[in-house]
């Protein structure tokens, strides 16, 4: 008989909770509210640095982890000294042809220079804020250029520079209207150029400019077009190593070859910069602890608002139940089990404010996805089990100590 009795006990602690919540609606919804919202913006925010660093880190990852970078910025928190970074040379096409033509076994060297906000015409239409990248034949392998009409450029024309361009999907839609593309004769810098191929669509990009907003020349054509001295024009050069194994080794005979094509002497330091896909992340990374610190900061006052909201409602519930206290104790009842009793009633109101502000969260994920994905942009809201128990954990929690 008494596993039974402790059971029906047990079913009587948590319907008097549900009745005594019942009994007060309004001061029970009031108090759930302010639970549920802080639930929500907890939660919320580490949902949001959870998307963010999901989705830059999949974009990083693309190329893999054996991919080095020359340039002349470090990837790294340079705001102390970016004077001297800013007056440091850019990597030329001289530099590239030195490490491309000496540099030991890779899967490839490709050199690209960017030029910004340019203009393109099409007929009567025009389109302009277009990122112009001119590159060498390497490129499309090592940044897996997939076309979708047409095709790549040729290494005949990569090297003799003809007037031929590849244009990313936005661009072409913009610009020529309905498809096929490829063969259409656009206008840039007032000469000619004839597209020979159309990207796959990638979506927009969260950092940077997409793909779909770019277009592509071969180098030897932009050194005919552009003023390669200009100050404006971005420069980068791109290594593959063939595995993981072999990017200690690549970045060492890079380094010491950028040095010898520089001319510089043994103790004069590096006026360039190599580059790691993984020490963008760590400064992403760094970045992201930081937000969700500065996240937990602005949560905790909604947490405490629900919190003593939790405090007074179970405070006028001991209150108006002086007289039922007193029979419980009278047959018998323990102050610990009238205690475990209100904290009953606290846990189940705060349960049921986070699982609401839980809930709303998960509509609200769905909803934004959804408006995210007609946009085109390569964004993905990631709603983890470890949010989820969070959620539960800090609803919980908050019960216990304030009830």
């Amino acid at each position: 008989m008494y596993p039974v009795n402790k059971i029906n006990l047990i079913r009587e602690i948590f319907s008097s909770g549900y009745r005594s919540l019942g009994g007060h609606g309004f001061r029970t919804f009031l108090t759930l509210l302010g639970i549920s919202i802080g639930i929500l913006t907890i939660t919320g925010i580490l949902t949001l640095v959870e998307s963010l660093q999901y989705t830059v880190t999949k974009n990083l990852s693309s190329l893999g982890n054996t991919v080095i970078f020359v340039h002349n910025w470090p990837w790294k928190d340079n705001s102390s000294d970016w004077h001297r970074y800013f007056n440091r040379p850019k990597v030329s096409f001289k530099d590239y042809e030195m490490v491309k033509q000496n540099l030991g076994d890779v899967e490839g060297v490709s050199y690209q220079l960017r030029a910004s906000a340019q203009t393109l015409k099409y007929e009567s239409n025009s389109l302009t804020g277009v990122d112009v990248l001119a590159v060498t034949f390497d490129y499309g392998n090592l940044y897996n250029l997939e076309i979708q009409e047409g095709r790549y450029f040729s290494p005949v024309e990569t090297e003799s520079g003809r007037s031929v361009c590849i244009m990313g999907m936005d661009v072409a839609e913009a610009l020529l209207g309905e498809p096929p593309y490829e063969g259409s004769d656009i206008f840039f810098k007032g000469r000619r150029l004839k597209v020979i191929g159309v990207t796959k669509r990638q979506g927009k990009a969260l950092f940077g400019s997409s793909v779909d907003e770019q277009i592509f020349i071969p180098y030897s054509l932009a050194a005919k077009w552009f003023n390669l001295n200009s100050r404006r024009l971005e420069k980068l050069i791109t290594i593959k190593a063939k595995t993981h194994d072999d990017v200690g080794r690549v970045e060492g005979e890079v380094i010491g070859l950028m040095r010898k094509v520089r001319a510089l002497k043994p103790h004069t330091e590096d006026n360039f910069s190599i580059n790691k896909q993984e020490m963008l992340m760590n400064q992403i990374g760094e970045f992201f602890k930081f937000f969700a610190i500065a996240g937990w900061f602005i949560s905790i006052f909604s947490i405490l608002v629900g919190g003593f909201g939790i405090g007074n409602i179970m405070y006028a519930s001991v209150k108006e139940r002086t007289f039922e206290i007193g029979l419980m104790k009278a047959v018998g009842a323990t102050s610990g089990f009238v205690l475990f009793q209100f904290l009953v009633e606290a846990v189940l109101l705060c349960l049921a404010g986070g699982l609401l502000g839980m809930a709303t969260l998960w509509l609200l994920a769905v909803l934004a996805q959804q408006w995210i994905n007609t946009t085109g942009t390569d964004f993905t809201i990631v709603l983890g089990p470890a949010n989820v128990m969070i959620g539960v954990g800090i609803s919980v929690g908050i019960g216990v100590i304030f009830g």
